[in-house]
């Protein structure tokens, strides 16, 4: 019983299980046993300002770069462009720019944006030989970008098309500008070259993005040296302190309690997202969950969790296992959930055949970790109909970011109004219960089993 957010219909089925196996000779053991839990809006509010290995300070090389590419996908989309700025001790010691022929058209969109078209790629070099160019200029460097993920993304997955190991160490100007410039609203680019006085730049240019960011950044360092922060290591021990979890991403994760103690522990954590830490959604930062942790079963939830999405940024392996490596188990749903990354305005994948070798990942993770893979239907609602206010206050909760649930199957549905009887196939279990939610009243409905839940290790 994983409802978004809530445990409104916790006192529900305990009272229906009391009336059910009331006067009932069926022994304990053999009745049905709900699994209770909530689908938790997880922040993680202890992440290091620098992802990857970086033993350095602020005046150590660094190269401030930038990208363009044929698309948002990181895992399908090619470089067109790369712009970096290299920086030693605070000054600008050097620059590196080059068009890339990407052997494919650039959609006009992207053209659009960006000003590039394919007859400025025609004549330049591939990837295979710009990459290996920018990686020696990088060489031994902190890698500095705006949204780093995506564009470290990007190289990493270009560098293992060509066979090439990838794992520079990165710091996120975006991350870094909420920190340090809690009054905007936004922290675009653009935004911050206005905020900091820098003039005018042709933006979504990789060369003058870069040359742009690099002024940013050498401001940003300004403002942490004028707070007495001289390092990158006091720098994390601030952002732990001064962490919002209001303001931080948040992902999916499944909590399910397995004893009283975790029953409570829920309960506590539940009272605090609501009271101390809602912002669009009741958040649960990593602190609060490593301290009520006890008694309960963390799962890696479906593609809007932590877990899929760094598969889905195309983080580094050692990243990537290191957030596995925090659930107890990890998930893994039907490809049908994830349509939206395929098509429509959320799309970063380009088949459904993508969609499965990030499943066979998580499978390959858990196996390798020694974490249990479970298959879920993931269904969030029994009748075709129900899709539109489950999916209309799900979305207002999630910031329009919200994989589509299928309702469960025809046959599944009919057993879905049918009370599971004791002594039914051994691994059958309530897996999903949905009800409509509005975040205006509360109010509970009618409540049905969701879906089977089976391990796939």
């Amino acid at each position: 019983v994983t409802d978004h957010g809530n445990v409104q219909a916790f006192p529900e089925i305990m009272q229906f299980l009391d009336k059910f196996y009331k006067d009932s000779d069926v022994p304990e053991e053999d009745r049905f046993k709900p699994i209770y839990g909530m689908e938790a809006y997880f922040v993680n509010d202890t992440a290091s300002p620098v992802d990857g290995d970086f033993e350095g300070g602020f005046d150590s090389p660094t190269v401030v770069f930038d990208t363009e590419a044929t698309g948002l996908s990181v895992a399908n989309s090619r470089i067109i462009e790369f712009g970096a700025v290299k920086l030693i001790g605070g000054k600008i010691v050097d620059r590196f720019s080059s068009f890339v022929n990407p052997h494919m058209p650039i959609p006009g969109e992207i053209t659009e944006l960006t000003g590039i078209k394919d007859s400025d790629v025609a004549g330049a070099p591939g990837i295979d030989e710009v990459l290996p160019q920018f990686l020696e200029f990088s060489a031994g460097c902190l890698l500095v970008a705006h949204n780093a993920d995506y564009d470290t993304g990007l190289v990493r997955a270009e560098a293992e098309r060509l066979g090439i190991r990838f794992s520079a160490p990165s710091l996120d100007t975006v991350s870094l500008s909420r920190f340090l410039n809690p009054s905007l609203s936004k922290h675009k680019l653009n935004i911050l070259a206005e905020f900091y006085s820098l003039g005018d730049f042709n933006h979504h240019r990789a060369v003058d993005d870069a040359e742009m960011l690099a002024q940013i950044y050498l401001r940003m360092i300004g403002q942490l040296r004028a707070r007495e922060i001289g390092d990158f290591r006091q720098l994390e021990e601030e952002l732990s302190r001064s962490s919002d979890p209001k303001k931080l991403r948040s992902y999916h994760m499944i909590i399910l309690v397995k004893d009283q103690t975790g029953l409570k522990n829920l309960y506590r954590m539940i009272s605090e997202s609501y009271l101390k830490y809602y912002y669009r959604n009741p958040r649960i930062p990593k602190t609060l969950l490593d301290r009520y942790r006890e008694g309960l079963i963390i799962g890696s939830a479906c593609s809007a969790g932590e877990l899929f999405s760094a598969i889905l940024d195309n983080r580094s392996e050692d990243d990537i296992e290191s957030i596995a490596e925090y659930y107890d188990y990890l998930e893994v749903q039907p490809a049908g959930n994830d349509g939206y990354l395929i098509s429509g305005d959320d799309a970063r994948l380009s088949s459904v055949e993508d969609l499965h070798n990030i499943t066979r990942r998580i499978v390959a993770l858990g196996e390798k970790l020694g974490k249990p893979v479970v298959a879920t239907s993931d269904s969030h609602f029994i009748d075709p109909e129900d899709e539109i206010p489950e999916d209309t206050a799900g979305r207002e909760q999630d910031e329009g970011r919200r994989p589509r649930h299928p309702p469960i199957s025809e046959d599944d549905r009919g057993n879905a109004r049918r009370v599971f009887l004791p002594g039914s196939r051994k691994g059958q279990g309530d897996r999903h219960r949905k009800h409509e939610q509005d975040r205006r009243h509360d109010r509970s409905a009618e409540t049905y089993p969701r879906g089977q839940l089976s391990s796939a290790s």
